[in-house]
């Protein structure tokens, strides 16, 4: 095979894969927080139930990725995507059957599986092992195609929901998801070399510190996420900071990861963590000196989105120079599994944070997880990396 149909090969594939991504995506998640309020409006089930369904259902995904994982390290990557995908249409298609609200949550919470199977973590894995020091650049294109998925998801669930009930919507998502499914590329299939003998797992100190430093970021995000639209109505009546959140932090983490495709191959993955922890300690500082001014507000949340952008890709690339290559699929799900869990806490801390503080006591709080991320970063740099794929 010459070397421009290797190359278009493996740009169709990770094509494919983003393409899938930005489908599971919308479908398996950003469809749960937009189809909120509507099914609230249909069936007067309490939020609250709702609320805790979806905690439940983070919570599954968190405890099923090093699971998914082992089985990356197996050699069945591919099939575990395959089959967490399908189990996915299966479970929207239940949801759009359904009018108990019992039901629907055991429904939702089984889909926490399917989100650990699909989202992010698996298709990293299985490409890195694929494309090895391409891998990196595979995840920069997936995130950037993925991140389109707030986009296609809430405008088409507002255009639909003056048309169709919100099961009528859960159906037409699920019909999105199986087209995922359909794009997924075809692996090729493992050779006696590349089928890992698993081996007894002990992650060393660098993944660790990815783990933590990382999920330090997760849970400050949710944080000022969920929370500072809450704060910023009580304390000013700044009524349209969700739409503020919507429209900004989408396209902030599209540019910071464009941004990431075109210069962060240049510099060492480390050294790029280190400038995001600082960045990251700047929209919390601006909010706490200069108070939630409309200006401040898009400055801070432009900032917080290109970060969280670069992180989405940061995050495995690290992982892929300290984690082994016969445990990148484990390593992913460990260190996935401690995000999702700190991201999990994030609004529960920040909400009574919230409430003996206020907004300067939040502002703090979440400086405070961005200073200690940067700190782990910083150790992290010290740390060589050890029998990674490199």
């Amino acid at each position: 095979m010459d070397q421009p149909q290797s190359s278009t090969l493996v740009a169709a594939y990770v094509r494919r894969h983003g393409t899938a991504q930005l489908l599971f995506w919308s479908a398996f998640y950003y469809l749960l927080p937009a189809l909120t309020a509507q099914i609230v409006s249909e069936t007067n089930w309490p939020v609250w139930h709702l609320s805790t369904t979806y905690t439940l259902a983070f919570l599954l995904w968190a405890f099923c990725a090093p699971a998914v994982g082992h089985w990356i390290d197996a050699g069945h990557g591919a099939k575990v995507i395959r089959i967490g995908s399908r189990l996915g249409v299966v479970l929207l298609v239940g949801l759009s059957q359904t009018n108990d609200r019992f039901l629907f949550s055991g429904l939702v919470i089984l889909l926490g599986a399917c989100m650990a199977a699909t989202l992010y973590d698996p298709c990293f894995a299985v490409m890195m092992r694929r494309l090895k020091q391409g891998g990196t650049d595979a995840v920069a294109t997936v995130t950037l195609i993925a991140g389109f998925a707030t986009a296609l998801t809430f405008p088409l669930i507002y255009t639909l929901s003056s048309l169709m009930t919100w099961q009528h919507i859960a159906l037409s998502f699920a019909v999105l998801a199986a087209i995922g499914v359909i794009l997924l590329p075809t692996e090729p299939q493992p050779t006696s070399i590349e089928v890992f003998q698993l081996s007894k797992m002990r992650l060393e100190q660098g993944p660790m510190l990815i783990a933590f430093s990382f999920g330090l970021v997760m849970m400050g995000h949710a944080m000022l996420l969920f929370l500072l639209p809450v704060a910023l109505v009580q304390d000013n009546g700044f009524i349209n900071v969700g739409v503020l959140a919507l429209a900004i932090l989408g396209p902030a983490q599209i540019a910071g990861r464009m941004t990431w495709k075109y210069v962060g191959s240049s510099f060492r993955p480390q050294s790029c963590a280190i400038v995001m922890f600082a960045c990251l300690c700047l929209p919390a500082t601006l909010l706490l000196m200069f108070g939630t001014a409309s200006i401040v507000v898009c400055a801070a949340l432009t900032i917080q989105g290109a970060c969280y952008g670069v992180h989405t890709i940061l995050r495995p690339s690290l992982a892929q120079h300290y984690v082994p290559a016969s445990q990148l699929g484990r390593g992913l799900g460990v260190i996935a599994m401690i995000g999702l869990l700190l991201m999990a806490v994030g609004p529960a801390v920040g909400g009574l944070i919230w409430t003996l503080s206020g907004l300067s006591g939040l502002m703090i709080t979440i400086l405070l997880l961005n200073v200690m991320a940067f700190g782990l970063g910083a150790v992290l740099c010290r740390k060589n990396p050890k029998g990674a794929m490199v």
